[in-house]
């Protein structure tokens, strides 16, 4: 049986394709994703218009492709979008390796499905708050959920170690005191705490299990149903 590879880390040693191949693959592909829409953006091959989460063109020229491509938009080339994109390469491959079991026994599998519950949500959110773009709202839901599934692993920000369970709200308050907005932020933890509560409070308070991996992600990525 051929060794895995290893899960890349930013910083970590090792090259950049060392690195890059080292990803998990959801994590690989929307880094790719982010990356290329950034560079088509910022080299004014494609308008950052064609890509927002517009619901009148979503439903008078059926531009479907628009409730993807919000979410793979952080900006054009700058400091805050190498940071968000840091953010996100970082905890995305740290929950992607080991999330909560839905049925796929926390595989990329389930990954996936909560990215794609993520998404949901964040997209009603969205219709109601008027917001083009949803990615940095899904990047701090990735933190969050992955601060709740190990609160008490050790991280840091900026030096300062800290069990991750105060990560997201370190980060918006370290957002509040520089004077940068945090309505995503915001949305991103109330999507994730949704999902949280469905999966972890839900079935135990409530007697109901309601997220539960399809199937076709479970083949997909080469799993196998599990009792969740």
């Amino acid at each position: 049986m051929p060794l895995a590879r290893p899960v890349g880390r930013v910083g970590a040693g090792g090259g950049p394709e060392e690195w890059f191949y080292g990803l998990p693959p959801i994590t690989r592909t929307m880094f790719v994703a982010i990356l290329g829409t950034t560079c088509l953006c910022s080299f004014g091959m494609i308008s950052p218009m064609s890509l927002t989460l517009d619901f009148g063109r979503l439903s008078s020229k059926f531009e479907v492709w628009r409730l993807a491509t919000n979410f793979v938009f952080f900006g054009t080339f700058s400091f805050p979008f190498l940071i968000q994109m840091y953010i996100f390469v970082q905890y995305s491959q740290r929950y992607e390796v080991a999330p909560f079991n839905t049925g796929a026994g926390g595989t990329s599998a389930d990954y996936a499905w909560m990215l794609c519950i993520g998404a949901a949500l964040l997209t009603v959110m969205g219709f109601f708050a008027s917001q083009p773009f949803l990615g940095q709202a899904l990047s701090f839901m990735v933190l969050y959920v992955w601060s709740r599934k190990n609160p008490d692993a050790m991280t840091s920000i900026f030096g300062f170690q800290m069990q991750a369970f105060y990560l997201p709200w370190a980060l918006i308050a370290l957002n509040v005191l520089i004077g940068n907005p945090i309505f995503m932020s915001i949305l991103g933890v109330v999507a994730g705490h949704i999902y949280y509560f469905l999966h972890y409070i839900a079935p135990e308070s409530m007697g109901i299990d309601p997220i539960k991996t399809p199937l076709f992600l479970i083949e997909w990525f080469g799993g196998r149903p599990q009792p969740v």
